[in-house]
């Protein structure tokens, strides 16, 4: 049987905690009803790296400012550029290399609008070095 060796740490002021390696058999599958809240909790260090970026898109009418968006299995990134958008994704991808976790971005795809109008929309091409 093959797993996945790893360790969690724990970082305190003054302190690292670290476990012993912890044998991971096998993952949750995408229909197991924990699935989506154990995706959105693994990426809760994500969401905060995404948000200290400085790569938000503000929303005109109520100001509220969104860099990104977490539904069941899927990460949506919003940016108000297309430098912005590679930011956010260089982030998402040294993270998911920091975890080695496989995100799919071969699976991504890109739009972009302008007032409210589709401007574009492309597979997202990545340099995946």
């Amino acid at each position: 049987m093959t797993y996945c060796k790893t360790h969690m740490c724990l970082h305190t002021e003054n302190k690292l905690t670290q476990t012993e390696d912890i044998k991971i058999q096998c993952g949750i599958f995408q229909g197991n009803s924990l699935s989506p809240l154990l995706f959105c909790i693994c990426l809760i260090p994500l969401t905060e790296r995404l948000n200290r970026s400085n790569t938000r898109y503000e929303e005109h009418t109520t100001k509220t400012k969104i860099s990104h968006l977490l539904y069941m299995d899927g990460l949506k990134l919003i940016a108000k550029s297309e430098e912005e958008l590679q930011r956010q994704i260089q982030t998402v991808k040294t993270f998911s290399d920091d975890i080695h976790m496989e995100i799919g971005l071969e699976k991504c795809a890109k739009i972009m609008f302008k007032r409210g109008k589709l401007t574009q929309s492309q597979n997202l091409v990545t340099d995946t070095n």
